[in-house]
């Protein structure tokens, strides 16, 4: 079944599901999903095992459900140290079921080609940036969202752990300042939940949340309680 048109971003705050263990993608379905998220990120990094068994047919049972794509490095996250080759082949093969794809943005040089690809297919892509010790300074982070803005990104995504309250609130002032480009952000670690609240209240166009038992960030909220949260606040703006 082919994917269903997408528009992004949306006017509205976006739930992302992300599933990390085959079994929870084997059980998932576009019905249940419906019931949870937005949007399904499928951790290509994560599954990369069962990626080299079956390929594609491992999510095309959850079309024409919104996917997005993601082969984290291990730089930014990933357990798996995936070389620069294994992770262009695993987001090259999910592109035509992509609705949409991340690549981190100090990776978008390096997979120009493929990123090309993308924007000639018209597939919306997220430019990311981790930070899991702290909360980067506002320099750097104009900085990644410059360059993703420059790499003909769609939105840029900024996850950095959360160590104050005070990081808190400056990851939302830079939510709503105006870097050029739709911004997603949201804080990890023990104090992640509020701030992921606070950030989609502020105008974070893509909230991650798990589907199933696993988290696949630290300090995630399920993504059905996460979305239920988000709908119940008024946006700030």
């Amino acid at each position: 079944m082919p994917k269903a048109p997408f528009s992004f971003p949306n006017s509205s705050p976006l739930v992302v599901g992300s599933i990390g263990d085959a079994d929870t993608l084997a059980a998932a379905t576009p019905e249940s999903l419906a019931k949870e998220c937005d949007i399904a990120e499928i951790r290509l990094d994560l599954l990369h095992r069962e990626f080299f068994t079956s390929g594609a047919a491992l999510w095309q049972h959850l079309l024409p459900f919104p996917l997005l794509f993601t082969a984290r490095c291990h730089s930014e996250g990933s357990p798996f140290d995936l070389d620069l080759e294994t992770r262009i082949r695993m987001l090259t093969t999910a592109l035509p079921d992509a609705s949409l794809i991340d690549i981190e943005a100090m990776s978008a040089s390096a997979m120009g080609e493929l990123v090309r690809e993308i924007i000639s297919k018209d597939i919306p892509w997220v430019a990311s940036y981790h930070d899991f010790l702290r909360l980067p300074s506002r320099m750097k982070l104009d900085t990644h969202a410059e360059i993703a803005r420059e790499a003909g990104a769609t939105a840029f995504k900024a996850a950095a752990r959360m160590q104050t309250p005070a990081d808190i609130t400056e990851l939302a002032s830079f939510q709503m300042s105006d870097v050029g480009i739709p911004l997603a952000t949201m804080g990890m670690g023990d104090l992640a939940p509020v701030s992921r609240l606070l950030c989609a209240q502020v105008g974070s166009v893509l909230n991650y949340g798990y589907i199933g038992e696993k988290e696949t960030a630290p300090g995630q909220w399920s993504a059905s309680r996460l979305r239920e949260c988000i709908r119940s606040l008024k946006p700030i703006r």
